[in-house]
């Protein structure tokens, strides 16, 4: 199975993808898709998406923030992400 990158931008919303982080991305987790997208569900924050959909947030990330502010919500998710011992699951940046 093809790793999976789990990213955001400064307002938090969160995007799974095949493709590494580009410019203005970070990184927050790797792994095998159903894992990533199982812990992601778990520990991000539901918000509404286009066409009735619903997305994962960052928690923390406000919008119209700082991004320093923001920056620190996405730092402490990282870690967040860090502690879940979870096979097939690696947090980045951490």
């Amino acid at each position: 199975m093809n790793k999976v990158y789990a990213t955001c931008t400064i307002s938090g919303l969160i995007r799974l993808t095949e493709q590494a982080p580009d410019e203005g991305q970070f990184a927050l987790a790797v792994g095998e898709l159903e894992v990533v997208r199982r812990v992601i569900r778990e520990t991000a924050e539901p918000t509404p998406a286009p066409r009735g959909s619903i997305a994962s947030r960052v928690p923390g990330v406000v919008d119209g923030a700082e991004d320093r502010a923001n920056l620190g919500a996405i730092a402490r998710y990282i870690q967040l992400l860090g502690e879940r011992d979870v096979p097939g699951f690696r947090a980045l940046g951490v």
